[in-house]
């Protein structure tokens, strides 16, 4: 089940590849909470 759409994913994506910073792990770790 994806909780995002294919421009949320991609944007998250961008972010997470160029730098990861702590609201990303924050979002990596929810969405793996969500399964």
């Amino acid at each position: 089940m994806d909780v995002h759409d294919k421009q949320t994913r991609s944007y998250n994506m961008s972010r997470i590849c160029s730098k990861d910073t702590k609201p990303e792990l924050i979002v990596r770790s929810i969405l793996l909470e969500k399964g």
